[in-house]
């Protein structure tokens, strides 16, 4: 008990017990480090991912928007020359008088080719409906991967600053144990107080022998 009580061996334990929480809470600390890079680093992937989505998407939509352009301008072009042709033979028709007029080959053409005209009116009309529902349609696919992402990548965070929480609340309460065994507060596991001596219980007695 007197080697206990040596004021070189409490400073001794004093110093040991001091050193073990400063590497304890250095270790908790380097931890806690890791798991904030891990997660920020995770972030950072989170939106570069979002980024790119979006960037796919800008680009899939001028892409998509060029092809229909494309087409458009093709059945667009096809409809000024339909359309000029049918100028030049209802000229040819006004030029060439009565007989002209009732030629059944050339009412026949022209009729064919309005109707051609009128076709291709309709398909561009069609072609300008199906550009806006496929434009819609990825936009809306691509909102709900996004939402859908980000509910995944939330669910994750929360799960890591729990398990950061729970850590943490471990760490301060060993921290705490530790710090009340250091201080003679608290005894270890299946140690009991020492009982007094006899001479502890009796200092009177002694006293008057």
């Amino acid at each position: 008990m007197d080697v206990l009580m040596d004021p070189k061996v409490l400073l001794t334990f004093l110093a040991t017990a001091a050193v073990a929480g400063l590497i304890i809470w250095l270790l908790s600390w380097s931890w806690r480090r890791r798991l904030e890079k891990a997660l920020e680093e995770q972030r950072r992937q989170q939106e570069g991912t979002v980024s790119r989505l979006f960037d796919s998407l800008a680009h899939d939509k001028e892409e998509l928007a060029r092809k229909y352009e494309e087409i458009i301008a093709e059945k667009q072009a096809r409809i000024e020359a339909l359309e000029r042709e049918v100028t030049r033979l209802r000229d040819r028709l006004s030029q060439g008088g009565l007989l002209s007029l009732f030629g059944r080959g050339q009412r026949e053409a022209v009729s064919a080719l309005l109707l051609e005209n009128e076709q291709l009116h309709e398909q561009i009309a069609r072609l300008q409906e199906e550009m806006r529902d496929l434009v819609g349609d990825l936009t809306g696919k691509l909102m709900d991967r996004l939402e859908k992402q980000y509910q995944e990548s939330a669910r994750a965070v929360r799960y890591k600053q729990a398990l950061l929480s729970t850590f943490l609340q471990q760490e301060e309460a060993r921290q705490l144990l530790e710090r009340m065994l250091a201080e003679g507060r608290l005894l270890p596991a299946g140690e009991t107080p020492a009982a007094p001596s006899p001479q502890d219980e009796h200092p009177a007695d002694q006293a008057q022998e």
